[in-house]
């Protein structure tokens, strides 16, 4: 992975044990521009990666949404709002939960950087497909 356009670095807990504080990183590629980035520092040598769809994460800013591997909502008061991320897979489940202005923010610095309905303008299918193909 490149240099991020954008990051936010923030701390999350761990649902099930909610005195571990996670550093989370989040990034946004303008290669990648339907997705962001999410990295857990779940130990000092293990390091989580997941990507899903910005549409999502904004999405689930308002209101829950998801289905399968990832699903996002708010909790918490307005005064006070944060967000929930349940992730799962075969392997395992965690749900992690920090707050939501810096998140909110965040995203829309992804927005100023490319609005959302924009994003296909950045990617150069033929380009991607020669490569797909020479490999």
């Amino acid at each position: 992975m490149g240099l991020p356009d954008l990051e936010l670095h923030v701390r999350m807990t761990l649902a099930v044990i909610p005195e571990m504080h996670l550093p989370v990183r989040f990034y946004y590629l303008r290669t990648d521009p339907y997705a962001v980035q999410v990295f857990f520092d779940v130990a000092p040598d293990q390091v989580v990666h997941w990507a899903f769809a910005r549409e999502l994460l904004d999405q689930g800013m308002e209101a829950a949404t998801g289905l399968g591997d990832v699903r996002i909502a708010p909790t918490g008061p307005l005064e006070d709002r944060r967000i929930s991320i349940e992730l799962e897979t075969p392997d395992g489940y965690a749900r992690l939960e920090g707050p939501a202005a810096p998140i909110k923010a965040w995203l829309a610095r992804t927005h100023e950087s490319v609005p959302a309905g924009s994003e296909a303008e950045l990617l150069h299918i033929d380009r991607l497909l020669d490569e797909f193909l020479a490999s």
